[in-house]
């Protein structure tokens, strides 16, 4: 916390150096060429790693031990939490192989130029890692 701010401005802050960060790391791919293909597939692994920890330990951890803390599952306090996130994994993947069908063999740019239906398609393709 930074002492002598408001809450408004430290959170302004706050998300602009997160923003400068990602941007920063996103730069990235403008320094590297194409031939060194290892380093951004490096890259990307590392950053689903720190995805993949960030969900367990900010999403998953927190669920599990909130479905203790109610006693209502006793020992299988995980089961709502394993439930939720294996629909959550169904969605991505049944959405993904929707796509296709709802944007055809568009490419993002065209998809865009297409209409506003079309264009939440494409974000929500975006945004789900489905290309």
């Amino acid at each position: 916390m930074l002492e002598g701010y408001s809450p408004v401005t430290q959170a302004l802050l706050g998300t602009l150096f997160t923003w400068g960060l990602t941007a920063a790391g996103a730069a990235l791919v403008f320094i590297f060429s194409s031939r060194q293909k290892r380093i951004l597939d490096g890259s990307l692994g590392f950053a689903a790693g720190v995805m993949l920890a960030a969900s367990y330990w900010s999403l998953l951890a927190p669920a599990i031990g909130m479905a203790e803390d109610s006693g209502k599952y006793g020992s299988f306090a995980f089961v709502p939490v394993a439930v939720g996130f294996t629909l959550g994994a169904a969605f991505v993947y049944f959405a993904d192989l929707a796509m296709p069908l709802l944007v055809g063999n568009l490419s993002h740019t065209q998809c865009i130029l297409q209409g506003r239906v079309c264009v939440c398609v494409c974000v929500f393709d975006i945004c789900t890692g489905t290309q």
